[in-house]
């Protein structure tokens, strides 16, 4: 859905706070799970969300629609992403210890495997994939968003799904038709 059907884009450029409140409520649950996603560290994912929305808020006067307003909040986001990750002094954290085992949580275990070898993958191809496959954004506006080029973009999904595949076996079709 277009921002400007969405919301008055004149009521957000003035600051209308009713208007503001309910179109960071319509789009924060997507821009969270994408920086959850990018992040795996809650408290991270919700300081970028709050830095995406009051930069998105300083930008509107600027925005001029010519991409759709989840894809101009997504690259605002993503910008504020990789700042924190340039900026992210490096740190060795403690590796979790293995949860036991219960078949209850299998579907739990593998988001768990899932999000671990995501992890293992370098940042663009991870970032590709998350975007695709979690965002379930299209090719061209992951382009859009990490401002690479459409090819580019279809290689690294190409090089993220091989190597997932190749890390997680048959666990990955499974897991991966659970993501859509």
């Amino acid at each position: 859905m277009d921002l400007e059907t969405c919301m008055d884009l004149d009521k957000l450029r003035k600051r209308d706070a009713e208007a503001l409140n309910t179109w960071v409520h319509r789009n924060y649950d997507d821009i969270y799970r994408l920086l959850r996603h990018l992040t795996r560290h809650v408290e991270t994912a919700e300081d970028l969300a709050q830095q995406t929305f009051l930069k998105a808020i300083q930008a509107l006067p600027s925005y001029r629609g010519e991409a759709s307003h989840k894809t101009w909040l997504s690259r605002i986001a993503f910008r504020e992403y990789i700042a924190w990750r340039r900026k992210r002094r490096l740190l060795f954290p403690l590796e979790m210890l293995a949860p036991k085992l219960d078949p209850n949580f299998s579907s739990v275990d593998d988001g768990e495997a899932l999000l671990t070898a995501l992890h293992t993958l370098p940042a663009a191809l991870r970032e590709a994939f998350l975007l695709f496959e979690v965002q379930q954004m299209t090719i061209e506006e992951i382009a859009d968003v990490t401002a690479s080029p459409v090819g580019t973009v279809k290689s690294r999904l190409h090089h993220a799904r091989s190597r997932l595949q190749l890390t997680l076996g048959s666990t990955y079709q499974e897991i991966r038709y659970e993501c859509r």
